[in-house]
């Protein structure tokens, strides 16, 4: 019996692994939140075992999220009760009794978090509100806030758009009141050179790469990386 208590402890222990100091100082600052826990928040869905499979478990990703070189932790949180709500939520090294959050309180389950998107930087994380998909959107750490597909300088893009109210191009300045200055086709891929703008309005200097480039500002919903309509 004392081997069976043995095996089952250390089987606990496996499940449940040990915090990171940063989030262990970070989660009693958040009264009426937890990390998640599959076997209560996702019942019907993916076991622990399961999450392991894929590479979703713990609940955490540690990575250097605001590029200051010290690892910073973001992790998933639920909020208990008849209806549980989920979030992400991340800790900076240089402010850890901060509390930022990446994805705010929402009913959609969040199955855990991941180092941005395949291929992506390394300073970007993805709620996984779906596993084995690619409906995912990543964030990163703007200095302010985090923001969903937040391009920087030097990624390239694709020139799209669903917004079929508005012509796809690039502008004079950021600002859909400036000049419209050309035409870009559908797919059109770009460099980012220059981000300006806030969270609610962001924009981006590009830079087509064409054997004749075009240079000018495009919003943010005129910039895309993978899904594009021709």
């Amino acid at each position: 019996m004392k081997y069976l208590a043995f095996v089952l402890l250390s089987a606990m222990a496996v499940d449940q692994p040990t915090l990171p100091p940063l989030l262990e100082k970070a989660l009693p600052g958040l009264p009426g939140l937890r990390l998640l826990d599959p076997s209560v928040d996702l019942v019907g869905g993916y076991t622990i075992n399961e999450l392991k499979e894929l590479g979703s478990w713990p609940p955490w990703v540690v990575t250097d999220v605001d590029r200051d070189g010290r690892p910073d932790i973001v992790a998933v949180v639920v909020k208990p009760g008849a209806s549980p709500e989920f979030g992400v939520i991340a800790v900076h090294a240089r402010t850890p009794t901060t509390v930022r959050w990446v994805a705010p309180l929402g009913t959609e389950r969040i199955n855990g978090v991941a180092k941005g998107p395949a291929g992506a930087a390394r300073d970007t994380v993805t709620p996984l509100y779906c596993l084995e998909c690619d409906a995912n959107s990543w964030y990163r750490w703007s200095g302010r806030s985090y923001e969903a597909q937040l391009y920087t300088g030097g990624e390239r893009v694709l020139v799209a758009t669903y917004d079929t109210g508005h012509e796809l191009g690039v502008f004079g300045r950021p600002s859909r009141d400036s000049k419209f200055l050309i035409a870009v086709a559908p797919c059109t891929q770009a460099t980012v050179r220059r981000v300006a703008g806030s969270k609610h309005e962001r924009w981006y200097f590009v830079e087509t790469r064409e054997r004749q480039p075009v240079r000018g500002w495009i919003p943010a919903s005129f910039a895309t990386e993978s899904e594009c309509i021709g």
